[in-house]
C-alpha cells in the first residue's frame, strides 16, 4: 500500500471512530431536556424521574471496564460496533416506551452501549495510528472533530429536544448506525493476540464500586453530603473500590493493570481527568445557570453563549496535538492547562448583578485552552502507554475518570453554592424585619420567577426587593463556589507537576 493510501485510510478511520464516539457525547446536551417532557408524557414520579435521569450514567460506569476488557479479548472492533447496536436499540426502546419501566430499560441499554463504543472507539486509535508522533496527532483530531461535531449536533438535538422528546431519542442512535456502516468498512481490527482468562471477580468489583460511588454523588446535591443517602452508598462503594485494588493488585492477569498506575504518567493522566472534568462541570452547569437565573439568558442564547469555550477547545486540540507530538512534556502542559482552567473559573467569580457578556469571553477562552492543553497529552498517555493486550481496558478507564470528575464537580459546586444561598436569603431576609409568612412568600416568589418569569400575581414593589434579596445572595454564593472550585483544580495542578518527573520516562 503506497503513503498516499495509508493516510487516506487512516483519515477516513478517524472520521468513522469520531463518529463511534458522538452517540455517548451527544447524550447529555438532549436528555437533559428531553427528559422533563418525557416525564410529563409518561406520568412518572419522582423516584421514577431520578432514575429515568441517572441510569444511563449509572450503567456506564457499570460496564466500561468490562466492554474494554472484553475488546482486548474479542476485537476492540467488534465490540464497539455491539455497543453501536446496543445504542440503537437503546434508542429505539426508549423514543417508543409507553411506560417509565421500559424507559428506564431503554436508558439502561443506552448507556451500555455508550459505554462500548466511546471507551473501544478512542482506544482504536491506537490501531490506526501506531507510531507515537502520529498517535498524539490523530488523539488530538479525534478530539477537536468530537468537538465541532457536538456543536451541531447539540444545537440541533436540543431544539428536537424541545419540540418532541420521542424524536431526540433518535439523534444518537441515528449518528451511531451512520458510524457502525463507516466503521465496518474503515476501521481495522485489534485485539489481545493471547486470551487468557476473563477477570469476572475484578469487573464485577469495579463496576459495584464506581456505580454506589456515583449514585451517592449524584445525590449530594439534593440530599447534603451527610445525608444516609451520600454516606451509606459512598462508604460501600470507597470499600468495594479498594477490594477491586488489591485483587487486581494480587491478580497475575488483571482485567485493570493497576500496576501501571505507579507510572506518573497514568497516574497524572487520571488525576488531571478527574480535575478538568470538574473544571467542565462547573463551566457548563454553573455559568448558563448564573446566566439564567441572573440575568435572565434563555436557553438558546446559554447555547451560544459557550461558543468562545467550544472554539478554544476546538483550536486547542491541534496546537496540543502537535506540542506532544514534538516532544514538549506532560510537566509543562497539563499543570498550564489546570492553571488555566483554575483562573477561568476565578475570573467567572466576579460577576456581577449586570456584568455584560463579552466580559466572559476571555475567561471562557481559557478554560477550552486549559481544557485541552490538559486532556489532549493525558488522553494520548492512555492510549499510548498500556501494553497491547490492555489498551481497551486502560483507555476505557479514562472514561469512567471522567464520568466521576463531572458527577463530583457537579455534585461539589451545587451543594456548596445551594448550601450557602438558603442561609444567605434568610439573612437578608431576616435584616429586612421580614416575618416567617413572609419569608416563605419571599421563597415562593423567588421560585415562581426562576421556574416560569411569571411574577405579576405579587406585588411590584415587593418583587422587587425579594429578586435584589435573592440576587445578591445567588452572587455570593456564586463566587465563594467558584473559589472554591477553582482552588481545587489549582491544588490538582501542583500535585500534576509534582508527580511527573523532570525529564520524560524513555520509550
Amino acid at each position: 500500500m503506497s503513503e498516499m493510501a495509508r493516510v487516506s485510510g487512516s483519515g477516513s478511520a478517524l472520521f468513522a471512530l469520531v463518529g463511534a464516539s458522538l452517540p455517548m457525547n451527544l447524550d447529555p446536551a438532549i436528555h437533559n431536556i428531553a427528559v422533563v417532557a418525557a416525564g410529563n408524557a409518561l406520568h412518572m414520579t419522582g423516584a421514577e424521574r431520578s432514575l429515568a435521569a441517572s441510569i444511563g450514567t449509572l450503567c456506564i460506569a457499570a460496564t466500561i471496564l468490562a466492554t474494554g476488557s472484553l475488546g482486548d479479548r474479542l476485537g476492540r472492533k467488534k465490540v464497539m460496533l455491539l455497543g453501536l447496536l446496543v445504542t440503537l436499540a437503546g434508542g429505539v426502546v426508549t423514543a417508543l416506551a409507553p411506560s417509565s419501566t421500559v424507559f428506564a430499560v431503554g436508558r439502561a441499554l443506552s448507556g451500555m452501549g455508550f459505554a462500548a463504543s466511546f471507551g473501544l472507539s478512542f482506544a482504536l486509535l491506537r490501531a490506526i495510528a501506531p507510531e507515537p508522533d502520529a498517535l498524539a496527532r490523530t488523539v488530538a483530531k479525534w478530539l477537536a472533530l468530537q468537538t465541532f461535531a457536538i456543536v451541531i449536533l447539540c444545537v440541533a438535538g436540543g431544539y428536537l429536544a424541545g419540540v418532541n422528546w420521542r424524536a431526540a431519542y433518535l439523534v444518537g442512535p441515528l449518528v451511531g448506525v451512520l458510524a457502525l456502516a463507516w466503521c465496518l468498512k474503515a476501521v481495522p481490527e485489534a485485539k489481545d493476540p493471547a486470551t487468557h482468562r476473563f477477570d469476572t471477580v475484578g469487573l464485577v468489583l469495579v463496576a459495584v464500586g464506581l456505580v454506589s460511588a456515583l449514585y451517592a454523588v449524584s445525590n449530594a446535591a439534593s440530599s447534603g453530603w451527610l445525608s444516609a443517602k451520600v454516606t451509606v452508598p459512598l462508604a460501600a462503594g470507597l470499600v468495594v473500590l479498594v477490594a477491586f485494588g488489591v485483587w487486581e493488585w494480587r491478580s497475575p492477569k488483571p482485567a485493570f493493570p493497576i500496576r501501571a498506575f505507579a507510572d506518573p504518567q497514568l497516574m497524572v493522566g487520571a488525576l488531571s481527568g478527574v480535575a478538568f472534568n470538574v473544571g467542565n462541570a462547573v463551566v457548563a452547569i454553573q455559568l448558563s445557570l448564573l446566566w439564567q437565573y441572573v440575568y435572565r439568558y434563555k436557553p438558546l442564547e446559554v447555547s451560544l453563549g459557550q461558543l468562545p469555550f467550544i472554539i478554544a477547545c476546538i483550536g486547542a486540540a491541534t496546537w496540543a496535538g502537535s506540542l506532544v507530538a514534538r516532544g514538549v512534556s506532560m510537566r509543562l502542559l497539563v499543570p498550564a492547562g489546570l492553571l488555566a482552567m483554575a483562573a477561568a473559573l476565578a475570573a467567572m467569580a466576579f460577576a456581577g448583578e449586570s456584568t455584560p457578556y463579552f466580559m466572559f469571553v476571555i475567561p471562557l477562552l481559557a478554560a477550552g485552552a486549559g481544557l485541552m492543553l490538559t486532556q489532549t497529552p493525558t488522553a494520548n498517555v492512555f492510549v499510548a502507554k498500556p501494553p497491547p493486550a490492555l489498551v481497551g481496558a486502560v483507555g476505557s478507564s479514562r472514561t469512567a475518570f471522567g464520568q466521576l470528575g463531572f458527577a463530583f464537580g457537579l455534585a461539589l459546586s451545587s451543594s456548596l453554592l445551594y448550601g450557602m444561598f438558603n442561609p444567605l436569603l434568610r439573612q437578608r431576609l431576616d435584616e429586612a424585619g421580614a416575618t416567617p409568612g413572609e419569608q416563605a412568600q419571599a421563597i415562593g416568589i423567588l421560585q415562581s420567577y426562576v421556574q416560569t418569569g411569571d411574577t405579576e400575581r405579587f406585588d411590584a414593589k415587593l418583587v422587587h426587593e425579594v429578586i435584589a434579596s435573592g440576587t445578591s445572595a445567588y452572587l455570593t454564593s456564586y463566587r465563594v463556589t467558584m473559589l472554591i472550585m477553582a482552588a481545587l483544580i489549582a491544588l490538582t495542578a501542583a500535585a500534576c507537576f509534582w508527580i511527573l518527573p523532570r525529564r520524560a520516562p524513555k520509550a
